[in-house]
Parts: structure tokens; C-alpha cells; sequence
């Protein structure tokens, strides 16, 4: 008895030997993972491709681009990212950013086109991110009553439907918020970039 439950114990340390040296392993494979996680989700980084020069240029007037009072400035991710679950976070980050960096340099794009992308907002826009600063809107919602502010009354309408119908996400009606005028941005660079490869005789 004394022979098998010394080789339990045994068993029971190397277990947990094992068991920690995994967590420290992990531990330590985890921050450079972070750090590089945090470089490639900085706005400057977001804004390094050049079909991204209108997001930047309307996002820098809007009151999230720190067009307000408190000189607030969110982060391209703050949107753009899901605040769900790491899992889909690191999902999301890893797609889009594959996905951008085909179109840049393997597709060679050089505009990106409003009408498609504006179509597919609720795609790339998240209601989590949102809710993660406007702490407090839910709740609003989910008490208001005949006599309070319209807008309570309008998001109690959109928290309720969200989840079953995509027209009642946050980007549904307010799109554009984060980029004023984005639109005429866009349509503008495709104009310009047609008039120049015109005079280069390439169309």
C-alpha cells in the first residue's frame, strides 16, 4: 500500500508541476501576445493603409474623433471590435485585419467603395462596443415610459427587436456617426482617382 500511494503522490506532484509550468509558459507567451495585440489595434496603425485616409480625415472632425469638450478620442477597435468574449475578439481582429491587407496589397485597392460597405455597417460595427461606453442607455431604455425622452422610447423599441431583426442595431440608424460626411469623402477620392488615371490615359 505504501508503494502505490507513494507513486499517487508522485503522480499527484508531476501533475502539478506540469500543470503550473503550463500557466507560467502561457503566462509568459501572453503579454508579447498583448503588446502586439495593442500595437496593431492603435488608430494611427487602423489608419496606416491609404484606403483608409477618408475614415481618418472624418473621423478626426466627429465628437468621437475628439471633436467634443472633454477632447475624448475613441480607438478604431472601440467600434470595430467586439467586447463579447477574447475568443471573437482575437477572431474578429484577425479576419479584418487579413481581410484589409489582401485588399491593400494583394488586390491593390485603392478606394474602398461607401454604397457596398454602407450596406454591410451592421457587419463591422459592434452594439457591444457601443454599449461599452454608453453605460447606463439599456437600462434607460428598459424603463422608459410614455413620458420619457423620445430617444428612450426609440432605443427601448431597437434593445428590444435587436436581437431577432438586424435593422434595430446601433449602426442601423446611427451611421456615419464616427465619420460625418463620409460618404461625399468617398465618392470624392473614387472621382478624383477616375479623373487621374483619365489624364494618364488609362481608362
Amino acid at each position: 500500500m505504501s508503494l502505490i500511494h507513494a507513486i499517487k503522490s508522485t503522480k499527484g506532484k508531476i501533475v502539478a508541476l506540469i500543470t503550473t509550468a503550463g500557466i507560467g509558459i502561457g503566462a509568459l507567451m501572453a503579454l508579447p501576445a498583448v503588446e502586439v495585440l495593442h500595437v496593431f489595434s492603435t488608430n494611427e496603425f487602423c489608419g496606416s493603409c491609404h484606403t483608409m485616409e477618408p475614415m481618418v480625415e472624418t473621423f478626426a472632425r466627429s465628437v468621437h474623433g475628439g471633436n467634443n469638450s472633454q477632447g475624448f478620442v475613441a480607438e478604431c477597435v472601440d467600434c470595430h471590435l467586439p467586447k463579447s468574449n477574447v475568443v471573437e475578439t482575437l477572431y474578429v481582429k484577425g479576419t479584418s485585419g487579413i481581410r484589409h491587407l489582401w485588399g491593400e496589397y494583394i488586390e491593390g485597392k485603392e478606394v474602398l467603395d461607401y454604397e457596398i460597405l454602407h450596406n454591410k455597417r451592421t457587419e463591422f460595427v459592434y452594439d457591444s462596443g457601443c454599449l461599452d461606453c454608453h453605460r447606463g442607455l439599456e437600462e434607460k431604455a428598459t424603463n422608459a415610459d410614455t413620458t420619457a425622452p423620445i430617444r428612450d422610447q426609440v432605443h427601448q423599441q431597437a434593445f428590444a427587436n435587436r436581437q431577432s431583426d438586424p435593422d434595430y442595431q446601433c449602426a442601423s440608424c446611427h451611421y456615419d456617426i464616427a465619420h460625418p460626411n463620409l460618404k461625399h469623402e468617398m465618392q470624392t477620392r473614387q472621382t478624383q482617382l477616375r479623373q487621374h488615371y483619365a489624364q494618364e490615359g488609362n481608362l
